[in-house]
Formats: C-alpha cells, structure tokens, sequence
C-alpha cells in the first residue's frame, strides 16, 4: 500500500496536469479575451502568432463596427512611415482599417494557408493584396515558410475540402515538398491523399476535427502574447505628423517634407537609415549584383493561382496592387527592367483573363521623386499613389465579381513560360 502510495505521489501530480491541459484543450467554449484596443494594435503589430493563427483575426473580421479589412502582402507593409495606409485611414476615419497581414518572405503558398481560416473575413467581401516581383524567382525554395508555417491553418484547409479540385492536388503537391509538413506523419498521410485525389475517410474527419479544437485553444491561450506596441511608438506619432485636413495637395506637400529631410545621405532616393544600416556597408559589391535576376519563371505563378482561386472561391473582391522597384538602385545593380517589366506583363494577363480587374500598377513609377522608400519598397509618394487607389476602391463598397478561373495557370507551362506579346495574348 505504501509503495503504491508513493508511487502516486511521483506520478499522480503529472496525470493530472495531464489530464487537465487536455480539458482546457478541448473544452467547448472560447478562452480567449480580446479586445477592441487588442485589435488595433495587433492590426499593425506583425505578430506572427496573429499571422499564424485565426483568434484576433476573427475577433477583428467579425466585428461589423471596426471595418477591417485584410491587406496581404510582405516586407512592404512593415514600412509604417507616415503616409502608411494604416496612417491615412485612422488619421482620416476613413470607411475601412487596414489588418496587415505579412512579414519579409510571406509569399503567395503562406497567404493561401492563412485565408483557409479566415473565409468569413473573404466571403462577399473587400481585400488588398500588394504584389511583389521579387516572390517570382526561378528557384523558388520557399525560405521563409517554416517561419510562417501553422498547423491550424494546415488543418483548415483539410477541413475545408468537400470535393477535391486541381487547386487542392497543387497545394498538396507543394506542401508536400516542405520540409515541416513531410517529416509529420500524420499531415504527411492526409495530404499525400488529397494529392492523390482520394477523398478523407470519416475517421480522418474526425481526428481533424479533435486537432483542429486542440489548435484553436492552443490559439486563444497564446494568440496575442507577443503583440508589439507598434500603434504606440509608430502610428501614434505619426498621426501628429498628418495634415489636419484630408487634402491632397497638404499631404504631397508633407510627405515631400519628410522625405526630402530623410533621404539625404544617398543619391538613390533611400531613407537614411536603411541606407547607412543595409546599404552602405556593403554598396561596391552590389553593383551590379542583380544583372542575373529574372522573375518570368517561378513555381510562384503556380502559388499566385491558388490564391487567386480561393478569392474567386469567396466571391471576394480584391484591389490588387503591383508594386515598383527603385529604378536608381536597378541601374546601379544591373536589374534587367525590360525583365521586370515582362513578369508585371506575366502577372497583369493572369489576373485580367480571370476578372481580376481591379489593378493599381505602379511598376512603372520607381524613378518618381520620393515614390520610393528604400530599393524595392514604396514610400511617402507611393503610399499616397496607393492611397488614390484605395479610397475609390472602398467608397463604391463591394462588388460582386465574375470571375472565370482557369487552372491552366497551375500548370508548369505557365509557370515556365517566358512572357512575350504573342505567348501571353495565346496562352489559355
């Protein structure tokens, strides 16, 4: 009896803990608390336990009073200088609110992923996605996807399929190729199915949806724990910086102010700081550094259909915006702009034959004055280009589109395709 006793007390107070997380984990109801001031500062934080999970976007998308609505992009949305979206749009009470959605390396396979969870925030509603020509690259190894990578929003997307359809068996495919998703058994095996068109049993099911409530509690306990103070130290003093009045030619007039006083340590139109950080100490061997770069053939192309199928899929209707690169810095290193300009011309048919219409295309404004904040980020001028774009967008409110997906843009012909007049106006 006392040996059992004992035994008890080594093993019993870890049976319980046991026993007790696996209740917290599955018990029925919500365990988070968020509130409003936790969304507006999760909007503009880059937390990627935001990113990765779906609790204080849902709280966000859900609240028909805070009017957010989903920005996808990547490194550029980081740049929350004064004329930033996120700026404009509180300074102004404009009729939506920008929730960032993207760091440096999420691409279009990561974004895909992240919409899985958050199909309210989509369906029958408005979004912006900022294009990157630098996601477009031959060797396309995904870097940055075990940063971003959840296994919620892997289990979603599972979750979601009622029939299995070509964007499924892609996705499939190119998760299988990574590296977090192949070493885990148990995804491994589900979507080695869907790759093969088999359907999930009902067994399968329902160990989706056990892990799945393990996930989402998992979620609401740690979602918002890292958040930055980012509305405090970046949009807040900002905000005093803005012209009182929305006037246009007050904002231009300021953000030539601005930008004038902080690029003036470089002669390429880059903001000091990024300039004396990331530049200069290694400026002579980036010249010509990117004469060999060439965003026309990239499995990206494949990734970007999927996207642009799951926003058909939710009837979402999106403003694309297509962003430009520092022509100054191009020609120091070399970067091919009739290239560049092929892969925009690549990108823009792959929307347009699909409905996709609404495109702000600044690929051509990299040599304007302040348009640039640092090589390939818009700045103070090309935030309040953007923001021309966005106000009509929003004002007309939503509208329904039609689109006519075309899967053919999945295939390896697409993806490897060199854009010319002829290949892209023959391509169906």
């Amino acid at each position: 009896m006392n040996k059992k006793r004992g035994l008890w007390w080594i093993f019993g107070p870890v049976i319980l803990a046991f026993v007790m997380v696996t209740v917290l984990l599955l018990v029925p109801f919500s365990l988070s608390q968020i509130s409003n001031k936790d969304i507006q500062e999760a909007s503009v934080s880059f937390s990627k336990n935001v990113f990765k999970g779906e609790t204080v976007k849902m709280h966000a998308f859900n609240d028909p009073n805070t009017h957010y609505v989903p920005f996808f992009g990547s490194s550029e949305l980081l740049r929350l200088d004064t004329m930033h979206p996120s700026m404009l749009a509180e300074k102004y009470d404009r009729n939506y609110r920008p929730f960032l959605l993207g760091q440096a390396g999420t691409e279009s396979l990561t974004h895909y992923l992240g919409m899985q969870e958050m199909t309210p925030a989509l369906h029958k509603k408005q979004a912006v996605f900022v294009i990157s020509q630098q996601w477009f690259t031959k060797r396309n190894t995904k870097w940055a996807f075990p940063e971003f990578y959840s296994p919620l929003q892997t289990v979603n997307w599972l979750r979601n399929i009622t029939k299995i359809t070509p964007t499924d068996r892609f996705i499939a495919r190119r998760l299988l190729q990574q590296k977090q998703v192949s070493d885990s058994d148990f995804y491994a095996h589900l979507i080695t199915k869907i790759k093969n068109n088999q359907p999930l049993s009902e067994t399968d099911q329902n160990m989706l949806i056990i892990r799945n409530r393990m996930l989402v509690r998992e979620d609401q306990l740690f979602s918002n724990i890292t958040l930055t103070n980012n509305w405090n130290k970046k949009v807040k003093p900002s905000l005093k910086r803005l012209p009182n009045a929305d006037n246009q030619s007050l904002l231009i007039k300021q953000a030539d102010k601005l930008a004038k006083k902080q690029t003036d340590n470089n002669p390429f139109g880059i903001k000091n700081s990024f300039f004396k950080q990331r530049v200069k100490p290694r400026l002579k061997r980036l010249a010509q550094s990117q004469t060999n770069f060439d965003y026309r053939q990239s499995e990206e192309y494949g990734d970007f259909q999927a996207v642009l199928q799951e926003f058909a899929k939710e009837h979402t209707d999106v403003l694309f915006i297509i962003q430009p690169v520092n022509q100054k810095w191009s020609k120091y290193t070399g970067l091919n702009t009739k290239m560049y300009y092929q892969s925009v011309n690549k990108v823009k048919k792959q929307l347009k034959s699909q409905g996709f219409n609404h495109i702000a295309d600044f690929s051509h404004d990299g040599g304007k004055k302040y348009f640039m904040q640092d090589t390939i980020h818009m700045g103070w001028r090309g935030w309040l280009a953007t923001d021309q774009a966005l106000k009509p967008f929003f004002d007309k409110g939503y509208q329904a589109p039609k689109y006519k997906i075309n899967n053919n843009y999945l295939s390896k012909k697409w993806q490897n395709l060199m854009p010319t007049t002829n290949n892209l106006a023959n391509f169906k």
